[in-house]
């Protein structure tokens, strides 16, 4: 699916969500989870800020799991979309909560909010676990 094609999906959902989306802030969105994080794996914390990424860039390892956690405040809805990496994932159009992805491949992975998508980006690096 292209860039374009995954905005416009994006979009679409979030207009299909009706008044759930537009009032976000009475009504948080629930945390969303990855699946089961590997043993011996390390969380790291990534903020999503009103308009960018906090680190932009982070270095992790197979087997780490990123928690992404909304700090954005208002009707500011943002998300987590794989541009380009070795897996692709992405996280709920939302205004609150969190969203966690563990890390089975190692590789750069582009990040992008699609509301957001020319400034708010993040570079993930994905090394091979230290043995």
């Amino acid at each position: 699916m292209t860039h374009r094609a995954r905005r416009g999906a994006a979009l679409a959902a979030v207009l299909a969500a009706g008044a759930a989306v537009a009032l976000p802030a009475l009504s948080p969105a629930a945390p969303v989870h990855a699946k089961k994080h590997q043993a011996g794996g390390k969380t790291r914390e990534v903020g999503v800020e009103s308009d960018f990424y906090d680190p932009g860039k982070l270095t992790i390892h197979v087997g780490d799991r990123v928690k992404w956690v909304w700090h954005a405040s208002g009707l500011s809805l943002h998300d987590v979309y794989v541009d380009s990496g070795p897996t692709e994932f992405n996280s709920p159009t939302q205004a609150a909560g969190t969203f966690s992805q563990t890390f089975k491949k190692a590789g750069t992975y582009r990040l992008y909010c699609t509301q957001h998508e020319s400034d708010m980006t993040m570079t993930l690096v994905v090394k091979k676990a230290p043995r």
